[in-house]
């Protein structure tokens, strides 16, 4: 009886140990940052959103202001540690070569396998895009679902997911992971793709830079996407702290205040609506 009882003991002792053990994965990345009072980030360069200077190397843009203005807030530094690109974006986690991914990401459930997401604090609108005089698709995006029609696409970016899940017949012409965010449209005016799904703004400029080379394809939003940052998986400390931090600058207008120094952004991205409505 008495060897029984100490086999039993032994037992939930090593099962305790074992979950403790788990637990020191947990919360890596908040532990580092509130020894050091610093946030390294990975980032990747998509004006205006993330903009780089090619001589300076002195970074700008929205994403790069709401992450600056996040650190002010939680009297952190911010660290613009690597640059990274889409199809790797997640790998430096478990390397812990930054803490988080600073330029905002679409929450997917793709990307849920290897990250987890704080809270939106805007939405971005995503709209189709054909070459200049192609009117095949107004109206009626249901044709870009078709072997006959080529889709450009960037690897690992939004517009790949939304092209695999929204126009799964269509063809693929892929652009590798170092091209430009563009370059889909690029393909679109080499005749190398028929359509592609982008951001207005980004679309806004390649046309201002090439006239008469694609137009936006007659119809509302292929998608609606919530803009939020890529944490590590197990990070519920990190995340309830930005949250915070994102859900005071919306209250406050601070968000708002931001994106105003960006025409086109503004214009463009929708608000998060304030749970309330004081009248001054």
């Amino acid at each position: 009886m008495k060897r029984i009882f100490c086999l039993c003991l032994t037992f939930l002792i090593c099962l305790t140990t074992s979950a403790f053990a788990g637990d020191d994965t947990r919360d890596k990345a908040y532990t580092k940052i509130m020894a050091t009072n610093t946030i390294r980030c990975g980032y990747y360069v998509w004006p205006p959103y993330i903009t780089k200077d090619p001589n300076s190397g002195k970074l700008g843009g929205f994403f790069y202001d709401m992450m600056e203005a996040m650190g002010q807030s939680l009297n952190l530094k911010i660290d613009w540690a690597s640059e990274i690109n889409f199809d790797a974006m997640f790998e430096g986690y478990a390397s812990g070569k930054y803490d988080m991914v600073c330029a905002s990401l679409a929450a997917t459930p793709a990307r849920a396998r290897a990250s987890d997401f704080t809270q939106p604090f805007m939405y971005a609108a995503y709209y189709l895009y054909a070459r200049d005089g192609d009117t095949r698709f107004d109206g009626n995006y249901a044709k870009v679902n078709n072997k006959n029609v080529t889709y450009g696409s960037l690897d690992g970016d939004m517009n790949e997911i939304i092209g695999k899940e929204d126009f799964p017949e269509a063809k693929k012409f892929s652009i590798g992971q170092n091209a430009a965010m563009t370059d889909t449209l690029m393909s679109i005016k080499t005749k190398k793709a028929d359509v592609s799904v982008l951001d207005p703004v980004a679309a806004i400029n390649f046309m201002k830079a090439n006239p008469k080379s694609i137009h936006q394809v007659k119809g509302g939003p292929v998608r609606v996407i919530p803009l939020t940052y890529s944490i590590p998986v197990g990070e519920d400390k990190l995340k309830s702290m930005l949250n915070i931090t994102l859900q005071n600058m919306v209250e406050t207008g601070k968000v708002d205040k931001l994106v105003k120094k960006y025409p086109d952004l503004d214009a463009t991205l929708l608000r998060i609506p304030k749970p309330y409505d004081i009248k001054k």
